[in-house]
């Protein structure tokens, strides 16, 4: 038997492990992002393909493994559901997905649980609710540890937030005070609005929602008081 080089060994190794890493951490939200709402709503109604509320339940998890995974293999089959859709939806094929099974999977269960509609949801919230793993996801955002669901740079490009990044940027303000001055709508609409280098679509719901939990609880040392209270200390001199 023929032993491969070390080289490739050690490679094929390491590009597992991505793969591996990958899977495991991937976000449905930003995968529903970045592969599927191109095309589909979720509640909205149809776009160029079927509207994905409900999709779990129309369809068994089975089908819908094989429809992402390839579309084409399932319409040259001659499967009924699958021919149907091409038939609808104008014999627009769905491209083939080049997603890890742990992606599909986490896709999937993100729909079943309400996907996009859950996500407002919770962004609804204030962010005096947001959990310890939330606030860590904003902080990652912030910093630039996690990338953005639609990419582009990271807020501590351009900002630095008091003593959480002192070695961001500089080129906008320091954000320790946005959420005492702004609160969550005001926050919400800010984001939603977008800056540079961002375009207004660069946010998911949970983005938006974790970063606003992040600036919140950055923001609440009792050593830098509200402006607010700064505001009317000056008012009242």
């Amino acid at each position: 038997m023929r032993r491969q080089p070390w080289s490739t060994v050690v490679i094929s190794t390491l590009l597992a492990a991505i793969a591996i890493a990958t899977d495991a951490n991937a976000d449905p939200a930003a995968v529903f992002a970045r592969k599927c709402s191109s095309c589909h709503s979720y509640g909205k109604g149809d776009v160029i393909g079927p509207d994905l509320k409900g999709v779990t339940a129309r369809h068994d998890r089975k089908w819908l493994l094989a429809w992402i995974s390839s579309s084409e293999r399932l319409i040259g089959a001659g499967d009924p559901a699958a021919a149907a859709l091409f038939r609808k939806y104008k014999q627009q094929r769905m491209p083939d997905q080049a997603l890890a099974p742990g992606e599909v999977e986490g896709l999937l269960d993100y729909l079943a649980a309400g996907g996009p509609e859950a996500d407002a949801r919770r962004q609804n919230r204030s962010t005096d609710l947001a959990t310890r793993d939330e606030i860590e996801t904003g902080r990652q955002l912030f910093m630039g540890r996690r990338v953005l669901a639609a990419g582009g740079a990271s807020c501590s490009s351009c900002h630095q937030i008091g003593r959480e990044s002192r070695a961001g940027g500089s080129l906008g303000p320091d954000l320790a005070r946005a959420w005492s001055r702004y609160h969550d709508q005001g926050l919400e609409s800010l984001m939603a609005r977008g800056c540079f280098p961002h375009s207004s679509h660069n946010l998911t719901a949970t983005e938006s929602f974790a970063l606003r939990a992040f600036l919140r609880h950055a923001g609440a040392s009792p050593r830098a008081p509200p402006v607010s209270t700064r505001t009317n200390a000056a008012k009242n001199q």
